[in-house]
Order: structure tokens, then sequence, then C-alpha cells
């Protein structure tokens, strides 16, 4: 099986990032979030609120957005030509796909590409809020581990070293670099 990240490393830029600009510049009531985003960044940056409590504030402006579904499905359909062309002409049916990004952003993208094992963040779209950690770092292997007991991922991707624990457990490991082109990594030190 092989495994990948999602964001900057099959897929140019990052989803989230991508999806609050878009819905900034198409849904002015936005905004007025502007000092509520810029606040939240410095004070994640400078280590004062963590990764969960972040994303928490950028998703809470979610809530003025009547139908976040059919938002996603117009965010992708500008954004489906991101995804490289060295993943889609290696693709495989068992493929994987292991991010952080919440489920209602990446489902679209995965039915599109025909993905059916993916990992993702789960989140409450009623609610507005993440459901349970968000899926990123060593909590990405947890969780591979808990869907795929005993499977050996023969080649994983990231663009990011904290998905090491994910590197470790490849028989082959890549890192995506920022031209986003993978390199061997050496996991076996």
């Amino acid at each position: 099986m092989n495994a990948y990240d999602f964001d900057k490393t099959i897929c140019r830029d990052d989803t989230e990032e991508d999806f609050f600009k878009y819905e900034f510049f198409h849904h002015p009531i936005n905004w007025l979030f502007t000092f509520y985003y810029l606040k939240a960044d410095i004070l994640y940056r400078k280590n004062k609120i963590s990764e969960a409590e972040w994303r928490h504030r950028l998703y809470r402006t979610l809530k003025y957005i009547k139908d976040l579904d059919k938002e996603v499905l117009k965010f992708w359909r500008k954004r489906k030509h991101k995804v490289l062309s060295w993943y889609l002409n290696q693709q495989q049916e068992n493929d994987v796909i292991i991010s952080a990004t919440p489920r209602f952003l990446m489902e679209p993208i995965m039915i599109h590409l025909n993905i059916k094992n993916y990992i993702v963040s789960e989140f409450d779209v009623k609610e507005r809020r993440f459901i349970g950690n968000i899926n990123a770092g060593e909590e990405k292997l947890i969780r591979f581990n808990r869907i795929y007991p005993d499977t050996e991922i023969e080649n994983f991707y990231t663009d990011s070293l904290r998905d090491t624990p994910l590197l470790l457990k490849a028989k082959n490991a890549f890192l995506v670099d920022k031209h986003y082109v993978p390199q061997s990594w050496n996991n076996k030190n």
C-alpha cells in the first residue's frame, strides 16, 4: 500500500488556506473577521494557542455560510487542477491519503479522484467544530494503525517532517520539495 499526505504533497498549496481565501473573496461578510483571523494566526505562530485551537477559531467563522457543502463543491471546481500529475500518473486503487484537512473539505476531491481510502480530521459541519484530535503528526500514525492494523506502507510521500512517524513506518519514504518533486528520504537511520 502507498500512502500520501495531501496538501503540498500531491496537491499544490494548502487546501485549508485556499478555502479560507476563497471564502474571504466570495463572501464579503468574512471581511468582518479579518482581525479575528490575524489575531488567531499571530497567537498560533507565537505558540500561545495550540494548532487545534487555531483551527477551531478559523472554522468557527464558517457559521455564516448557509450551504457549506455547496460552497466546497464550487471551491473544488476551481481548484481540482492543483492535483499534481506525478501523483495521477502513479495512482493506485489501494492508495491511502492521510491529511489533517477536515472530511467536508476532502471528500469532494477524493470522490473526483476515485480515492476510496482516506484518513482525515473529523469535523461537525452543523456545529462548525472539530471532533476529536486533528489528524496531524503522531495522530496520523495512530489512526493509520487503527484502520489498517499490521499493514505495511510500501511508499509514503509528504512535504513535512511533522509526518516523521509515517516516514519511519514506510519501507520507502519521500519528502516532496518546494517544487513538488518527491525526493527519497532515508528512513533507516
